[in-house]
């Protein structure tokens, strides 16, 4: 029996990406058309959500904002979600990153990155523990990301918990009824 295949939860309208070479680099995910603001949600990696079909981690994620809308006030005008990842490398086993032939460090990336978080001020960060062997170029994408956040003054948020490692808790792991939290961006 393969693994379930995930579709976009019915309240998504609109999917747009830029997908090239084995990477994408943004995940644009209409959800309410009468509502005005934006979030970003920064995970890992991408893995296999495009077009046409979801994953269960940006299924998880959009339900989560979807199903918590009226309950926190950063979440109840989001009408749509912008998904980047810390590397934008499509692989559905992080752990085979360090086999992979491109580096996780990606400088279009970083640009696309800063310009989102320019443009919009809400971010949740959710990109889990390191992967396997990646330890050092996992530290330095999330320093990088977390000077943009800096620089760019955006109201971060994270899921649940902080991870013993110091990450926040993946967003394939987010349970709908996980607290929602203010991340402490000035004394990263």
């Amino acid at each position: 029996m393969g693994k379930p295949v995930y579709r976009y939860p019915e309240f998504v309208t609109n999917i747009s990406l830029d997908k090239s070479g084995g990477k994408r680099y943004w995940l644009n995910l209409k959800i309410e058309k009468t509502k005005k603001e934006t979030i970003i949600v920064i995970l890992k990696n991408p893995s296999k959500a495009n077009e046409e079909i979801s994953d269960k981690t940006v299924y998880t994620v959009t339900k989560y904002i979807s199903k918590n809308s009226n309950k926190y006030p950063e979440l109840r005008n989001i009408g749509n979600i912008i998904i980047l990842n810390l590397t934008p490398i499509y692989l559905t086993d992080s752990t085979q990153l360090q086999h992979s032939s491109n580096s996780i460090v990606d400088t279009k990336n970083e640009t696309i990155i800063n310009h989102y978080c320019n443009e919009h001020k809400k971010v949740i960060i959710a990109w889990g523990n390191h992967p396997n062997g990646l330890f050092t170029e996992y530290e330095v994408l999330k320093s990088s990301t977390l000077s943009i956040l800096k620089k760019n003054n955006n109201d971060v948020f994270y899921v649940d918990k902080i991870t013993k490692r110091g990450n926040p808790k993946h967003g394939q792991v987010w349970g709908y009824k996980n607290e929602l939290k203010k991340y402490d961006i000035i004394n990263e």
